[in-house]
């Protein structure tokens, strides 16, 4: 699947927490914990299939010892777990930052208000390691991108066509 990405930065401070409803909690990152952060990916349309997600996850977080600290899920009232995001890190512009990564919420679970206390958990976990943040989505998720500017994220231009798709969307700082 081909994705047309851009960037948005965050500073991390102020991040409001927010609660997960009645019947969700958040469960960190285990061992055996792959399959299903494979399951939600592909659910949510990040992979073609079952087995690009877990190379993908393996390739990124193999030979990570510590991934509790940086990855979260949410399980429902059933134990199942149905939305995923890793607070991790990466180099944008030749500096270290963090960056919120994975971000995904299970179809069938999305409209349950989830979305907004999984984005901030995120945040809230990237504030114990850095000043500020970066993420990707693509352009044409729309839901996404107004999520992330209501949470405080702005523009981050790493390639001038960029700027383009951020005037033509209305986005005003």
């Amino acid at each position: 699947m081909r994705k047309t990405l851009i960037y948005l930065q965050h500073n991390l401070a102020d991040v409001q927490i927010y609660e997960l409803p009645e019947g969700y909690a958040f469960v960190r990152y285990e061992k055996g914990l792959e399959e299903d952060w494979a399951h939600i990916l592909l659910e949510s349309g990040e992979f073609d299939s079952h087995k690009d997600a877990l190379k993908r996850f393996h390739r990124e977080f193999g030979q990570v010892s510590d991934l509790g600290k940086h990855m979260i899920f949410i399980a429902n009232e059933k134990s199942e777990l149905v939305g995923t995001v890793t607070a991790w890190h990466g180099t944008l512009k030749d500096r270290l930052r963090g960056r919120l990564h994975w971000f995904n919420v299970m179809p069938e679970s999305q409209g349950n208000g989830l979305g907004v206390p999984l984005l901030s958990k995120g945040m809230n976990m990237l504030q114990n390691s850095h000043e500020d943040a970066y993420l990707k989505v693509d352009v044409n998720n729309a839901v996404l991108i107004r999520l992330f500017i209501s949470m405080g994220w702005k523009p981050l231009i790493v390639h001038s066509w960029e700027v383009r798709v951020w005037v033509q969307s209305g986005y005003h700082s």
